[in-house]
């Protein structure tokens, strides 16, 4: 049998102390790569929060700010607020003053308890009597009662159906009665008061109130009379022309 000589035995096998030299290189690599991995770790976490922190300071820097300007919004808001406060009183008022001034002229319907009272003429009178034409309703009878019912308290007129104003003129053409510029009226009257109903009341049953009309209700039988409502609806103010309540003649 052929042996190898021992002198060569070393190229075929390594020696231990080679392989035992790397093994400790290697390891050595792993172990310095370990510790530095270890040693490097706490550093990243010390900046990761060093910028967590830096983030949260500037956040809250950020709130305040906003926060201030929120207040500031809601001072100018409520400053707006008051403002706009005083201005709507003032226009509420100024609208309550102005809706009083066009009730007052008769510009809107005005409804409420009241009074109508009714004019109509009576029996012609002989020609022997002084004022044989006595019997007729006229312009100064309406006008009178008109007189007589606002100051009793009321608040609105009309004469069969047109509302009267404070710029209200009555007149006569010889024969029908005209008011403002409106169509001629005949009678019957009615006139119809919305207002302090019990004191309108009150003054038309007072004997020494219109005492024209009450004695040409004995001598002509003129026809005078008054009821109360609770409920009257007066219309507004019409200048048209129209002849609704014209009468042929």
């Amino acid at each position: 049998m052929v042996r190898t000589p021992t002198r060569f035995r070393w190229l075929r096998r390594p020696p231990a102390a080679a392989l035992v030299a790397t093994v400790a290189l290697v390891f050595g690599f792993l172990v310095a790569v370990q510790v530095r991995t270890q040693l490097l770790t706490p550093s990243n976490q010390v900046a990761r929060t060093q910028a967590l922190v830096r983030s949260a300071q500037d956040l809250e820097h950020s709130n305040a700010l906003y926060r201030n300007r929120i207040a500031e919004l809601r001072a100018q808001i409520s400053a707006l607020e008051a403002e706009a406060a005083q201005r709507s009183g003032g226009n509420l008022a100024l609208a309550q003053r102005l809706a009083a001034l066009r009730e007052l002229a008769g510009l809107t319907p005005l409804r409420g308890p009241g009074v109508t009272v009714t004019l109509g003429d009576g029996k012609p009178g002989g020609p022997a009597l002084a004022d044989h034409l006595g019997y007729r309703i006229t312009f100064e009878d309406i006008q009178d009662v008109v007189n007589l019912l606002y100051a009793a308290g009321a608040e609105g007129v009309s004469v069969n159906g047109r509302r009267i104003t404070p710029f209200s003129g009555f007149r006569s053409d010889g024969v029908d009665v005209l008011i403002d510029q409106g169509p001629p009226l005949d009678s019957p009257f009615r006139i119809q008061a919305v207002g302090d109903r019990s004191r309108m009341e009150a003054l038309l049953e007072d004997p020494s109130a219109l005492p024209d009309v009450r004695l040409r209700v004995e001598r002509f039988q003129v026809g005078f009379g008054w009821s109360g409502s609770s409920d009257l609806l007066l219309p507004a103010s019409d200048s048209s022309l129209a002849v609704e309540f014209a009468h042929a003649r």
